[in-house]
């Protein structure tokens, strides 16, 4: 399930480059902070879009309007999502000092991800699962590392496991890249190690495919990083 959230700004906004948070507090609104804490696995993805704002690195001025991309594999996760959202049409979310109405909630439809081409609409993580070092060039891993394929496996597994209860059977998993780059992203006051792109996922596993498509590729998609859209 795929749905769009449109949010209008009053007036041109200036919005911190670290704004992810922002639209998970937005979230907890939908579901109330208690029963949002309760899960620390999010069965979803998002994706942010501010339109032809100017990016800079501490700053993204002159937002006129945000699109909020969500999509999840769990039809009832998704109506509560889609309810939830309906709920507060009309309402106002503060981004720091900036007021956005919640303007429209719009269905969308799911793509062919069964050909296993995507691309990205918000960068994805890769995690060295068990490395504590803070620096994000060591905890995280993009595809031109060599130890990439081994962690993006695991952390695949990782989360399927955690969302959908159970281990799936598969007997290869790989990125194969037409073209990414890779970017810092500023995530909570530090920075994570991050790619976006275009590729192709080869697996003997569709449910595997269909699942890295419907709830995120990588870790961290409930925090709004790896939302695919097919090619």
């Amino acid at each position: 399930m795929r749905f769009m959230i449109k949010l209008e700004a009053s007036k041109p906004a200036r919005i911190r480059t670290d704004y992810r948070s922002r639209f998970i507090s937005l979230l907890k609104r939908v579901f109330g902070a208690e029963e949002f804490e309760k899960n620390k696995v999010r069965p979803y993805t998002f994706a942010v879009y501010f339109g032809k704002a100017k990016v800079g690195k501490e700053w993204i001025e002159d937002v006129r309007f945000i699109n909020l991309r969500i999509s999840t594999g769990d039809p009832e996760y998704g109506i509560r999502l889609y309810n939830g959202f309906l709920n507060l049409k009309g309402n106002v979310h503060r981004i720091g000092d900036n007021a956005f109405f919640i303007k429209d909630i719009i269905l969308e439809k799911e793509g062919d991800w069964s050909r296993g081409l995507f691309k990205t609409l918000s960068p994805a993580v890769v995690e060295r699962h068990g490395v504590k070092d803070r620096d994000p060039g060591k905890k995280y891993a993009v595809p031109s590392d060599e130890d990439f394929r081994e962690h993006l496996l695991e952390n695949t597994l990782r989360r399927f496991q955690v969302v959908m209860g159970y281990e799936p059977q598969l007997n290869g998993f790989e990125l194969e890249p037409e073209f990414y780059k890779v970017e810092f992203v500023r995530h909570y006051g530090g920075y994570v190690r991050t790619f976006m792109g275009r590729f192709r996922i080869k697996t003997d596993s569709p449910e595997l495919l269909r699942f890295v498509y419907e709830y995120g590729l990588g870790l961290r998609t409930g925090q709004g990083f790896g939302y695919l859209e097919v090619q």
